[in-house]
């Protein structure tokens, strides 16, 4: 889906004290975010929602449109986060140039990846893995299997109160890394507020970037430890829906 590209975007709010401590409260920042190595050339990462090997390596590849936090232990089955055995976890994890973007829910144990085309169906029974059911597509009003890692999706939240959030990190260690934030799209019809953290550990952030545009945040989103979305009227149902973003790594 093509949105027109919105400009001029105002400049973020700086976020007072009590918007720090409310941000702080419900995810702690990292005590530590590593520096990009010096000349570095930062490489444009296209995040989508799908990249094959990505939606592999979530716990049943969101079948059904769950986005469940992942993990595994060593090379055993993926499996749904467990804090207490698992060091590692994940939601929508893609490989960029050098690293790892990560895209998690705060709060809640799933976001949805939904069928870019909509669910046509969802009857499928379970294909013999032990991971449930998942949706596929009617052909001659039947359902019909389609991969479900090569299904193009889009990031759609639980409500509007749902806070997700975007970072980078070293493969190798898992570290958090700064990086910058290109563009943000947002598909119809529910604005998102968008949130960052700089890397002077002050907050930013745009309260109403309206649903149906492409925002383009790069002149104020460099260096940052991590971005963080939820809907603009918080209280409500209805879901955000994320077609795209671009990072730099």
């Amino acid at each position: 889906m093509k949105l027109k590209p919105v400009s001029p975007l105002a400049p973020p709010t700086q976020a007072t004290p009590e918007q720090v401590t409310e941000r702080e409260r419900e995810n702690q920042p990292p005590k530590v975010v590593q520096a990009r190595p010096n000349g570095s050339s930062p490489q444009q990462c296209l995040v989508n929602f799908d990249d094959e090997n990505a939606l592999e390596h979530i716990y049943s590849q969101a079948r059904s449109t769950l986005a469940y936090r992942t993990s595994r232990i060593g090379f055993g089955p993926l499996q749904t986060c467990d804090p207490s055995k698992h060091s590692d976890c994940w939601t929508y994890r893609q490989r960029c140039s050098k690293h790892d973007i990560n895209v998690d829910t705060i709060g809640l144990t799933h976001f949805h990846l939904s069928m870019e085309a909509g669910i046509e169906c969802y009857t499928l029974p379970d294909p013999g893995d032990g991971l449930g059911r998942g949706f596929g597509k009617l052909v001659d009003f039947k359902c019909t299997e389609v991969d479900w890692a090569k299904t193009p999706r889009v990031l759609s939240s639980h409500d509007q109160n749902q806070w997700v959030k975007i970072w980078v990190s070293n493969p190798e260690n898992r570290a958090p890394m700064y990086f910058d934030m290109e563009s943000i799209q947002v598909l119809p019809d529910t604005s998102i507020q968008l949130w960052f953290r700089k890397h002077d550990g002050t907050w930013w952030f745009w309260s109403d970037l309206k649903a149906g545009n492409t925002w383009t945040i790069r002149e104020h989103t460099r260096d940052v430890s991590e971005v963080r979305i939820r809907g603009t009227k918080v209280g409500r149902a209805s879901s955000y829906v994320i077609g795209s973003l671009v990072v730099r790594d």
